[in-house]
C-alpha cells in the first residue's frame, strides 16, 4: 500500500509541475488564450504593436514575432496631424505639431473608446497621422536589432463605418534611394460588429514595390461600431548604403467610396512623395486623404 501510494505522489508531482513551471513563466494571456513571458509581451509592445493588438493576436503572428528584440525610432514625442475639411465643395488641408498628450485627447474626443497609446525610444523622430472626417491613421517606425532592420507600420481606425464595403488600399511608401522591403507584407483586420461579437481576418492581397509596400483588403459586411486595420514590413539599407541619417515612411490608405472589383489591384502604386495613386479607370472611385508620414533623423 506504501510503494502504491508513494507511485501515486509522484507520478501527480511529475504530472503537474511542468505546470506550475509554465505558469510561472507567464506574464501575460491573451484573449485567444497565448500566454507570454514579460520579455515577449515587450518584444512584441517595441516592434510596434499595440496592447489592444497583442490582445487580440493570433498563434501564427505571436510565434513568428515574440523572441524578436526591437527599440521603436518614432519616439512618444510629437504627431504632425493632418486634418482634411470640406465646407461648401471645397476641400483644406491643415497640419499642426501636437504633443501625445493633445493626440490622444484628439482621438479620445473622436472615438468611442480609449485611444491607442504608440510606444517609443528617446530620439529625434516623430509619428505620422493623418485624419478625415471618418478615419485615423498611424504611421510608426521601429529598429529590430535582432535583424538590424527597420519596420514600417501603419494603423488605420474608423470613426465612422464606412457605407461603401469594397476593396480598400493601405500602403506605405518608401525611401528606394535608401532602404528596400526585405520581407512579406503582413496585413490584419480586426472588427466588433453591433451586437457586440469580435472578428478579425488576416487574409489580403499584398503588393511589393521599389517604392513601397501596401495591400488590398476586402471590408467586412454588417452592422460594425468597431472596425480597425494595419500593415507592416520591414526595410534594409540598399547595397552599399553604409550608413542612413534619415528617413521618411509614408503611411496612406485609400478608401473605395464605389464598388470596386478586385481588378483595381492592378492599377495603383505607391510611393513615399505622394503616398498612394490610383490610376484610370479606378482614379474616381476612392477618397483622397493627406498621408500620415513618420520620420527618422539619427545614425543608422
Amino acid at each position: 500500500m506504501k510503494k502504491f501510494l508513494y507511485m501515486f505522489l509522484f507520478a501527480t508531482l511529475v504530472l503537474l509541475a511542468p505546470a506550475v513551471y509554465a505558469s510561472s513563466e507567464v506574464y501575460y494571456t491573451n484573449n485567444e488564450g497565448l500566454g507570454m513571458t514579460e520579455n515577449q509581451y515587450n518584444n512584441l509592445l517595441n516592434q510596434g504593436f499595440t496592447e489592444k493588438q497583442i490582445e487580440r493576436m493570433d498563434y501564427e503572428t505571436f510565434n513568428k514575432y515574440k523572441d524578436i528584440e526591437a527599440t521603436i525610432v518614432a519616439q512618444k514625442k510629437q504627431y504632425v496631424k493632418t486634418t482634411t475639411r470640406m465646407r461648401n465643395g471645397i476641400q483644406t488641408h491643415t497640419s499642426q505639431i501636437l504633443t501625445e498628450d493633445e493626440m490622444n485627447a484628439e482621438v479620445q474626443a473622436e472615438k468611442e473608446r480609449n485611444p491607442y497609446s504608440l510606444r517609443g525610444a528617446t530620439g529625434t523622430y516623430y509619428n505620422g497621422a493623418a485624419q478625415n472626417s471618418y478615419k485615423i491613421i498611424f504611421t510608426t517606425s521601429a529598429y529590430l536589432s535582432t535583424y538590424d532592420v527597420m519596420r514600417y507600420k501603419l494603423d488605420t481606425y474608423w470613426q465612422m463605418m464606412p457605407t461603401t464595403r469594397s476593396y480598400d488600399i493601405i500602403g506605405i511608401g518608401i525611401e528606394a534611394a535608401k532602404v528596400q522591403i526585405d520581407s512579406l507584407i503582413d496585413c490584419r483586420q480586426d472588427w466588433r460588429t453591433s451586437s457586440d461579437v469580435s472578428g478579425y481576418n488576416t487574409v489580403c492581397m499584398p503588393k511589393t514595390e521599389g517604392n513601397g509596400g501596401s495591400a488590398m483588403i476586402d471590408l467586412p459586411s454588417g452592422s460594425l461600431h468597431i472596425l480597425e486595420s494595419y500593415i507592416y514590413f520591414t526595410v534594409d539599407k540598399i547595397p552599399g548604403v553604409n550608413t542612413v541619417t534619415s528617413l521618411t515612411a509614408t503611411g496612406d490608405y485609400a478608401h473605395a467610396t464605389l464598388d470596386v472589383s478586385s481588378n483595381a489591384y492592378n492599377y495603383y502604386n505607391v510611393n513615399y512623395v505622394n503616398g498612394i495613386e490610383i490610376d484610370n479607370p479606378y482614379a474616381n472611385s476612392y477618397d483622397d486623404m493627406n498621408e500620415a508620414k513618420a520620420y527618422f533623423e539619427g545614425t543608422w
